[in-house]
């Protein structure tokens, strides 16, 4: 499973990737001829986070939740929610130039499926688009399973953030699994608040 965990991570092009690696064989000769046949499932990859920082260290905390929180977590300025078809595999957090990496658990063949994701960020706005060595920026990615469902908006007070709607629209596109797609609740929710099921 998906482990909850708080670490700092870098930042690059202003990405995060999530990342899943298929399970491999375990025999060594059985993995080498799978790969040869191209029987290897492609690695997962979702360029999850989403820095205001153009390159430098971000705090994450990943939130792994038996259900949907009721209330939206305090002290965030932009909140997203998408679903997300996550595979089997060993699950990590990466820079994309792979030069920063941190694993967060793997997902086996009974819990692979469906996930709702919750981003949260704050402080996207204090260096945006800069390559820094130190930053205030802070995200928080939460996981449970739940049934496939449109993006939707559940904060957006950040000026870098109010493009974070089509970023994930741009990347939905390119994924296999169930269908998703961009969508509002038809108001924005400050922290704290019932986020309830009123979504259109």
């Amino acid at each position: 499973m998906i482990e909850s965990a708080d670490f700092t991570i870098k930042a690059w092009s202003h990405v995060v990737d999530f990342v899943v690696d298929p399970p491999k064989p375990a025999d060594p000769v059985e993995a080498l001829k799978a790969t040869r046949r191209g029987d290897t499932p492609p690695t997962f990859t979702v360029p999850l986070v989403f820095a205001g920082i153009y390159t430098g260290p971000i705090r994450l905390t990943i939130g792994v939740l038996d259900h949907e929180p009721d209330t939206i977590a305090p002290g965030w300025e932009d909140v997203l929610e998408v679903s997300l078809a996550i595979p089997e595999g060993n699950v990590y957090f990466n820079q994309p130039t792979g030069a920063d990496t941190h694993e967060v658990g793997s997902i086996s063949a009974a819990d692979a499926g469906s996930y709702r994701v919750r981003l949260h960020a704050s402080g996207r706005d204090s260096d945006y688009d800069l390559v820094v060595e130190t930053s205030a920026e802070r995200h928080l990615v939460q996981f449970w399973k739940a049934p496939p469902a449109n993006t939707i908006v559940l904060a957006n007070a950040s000026s870098a953030g109010k493009s974070l709607p089509r970023f994930v629209a741009m990347w939905q596109s390119g994924l296999s699994g169930p269908a998703t797609s961009v969508g509002y609740t038809g108001r924005t929710a400050s922290a704290g608040q019932h986020t309830g099921r009123d979504r259109r």
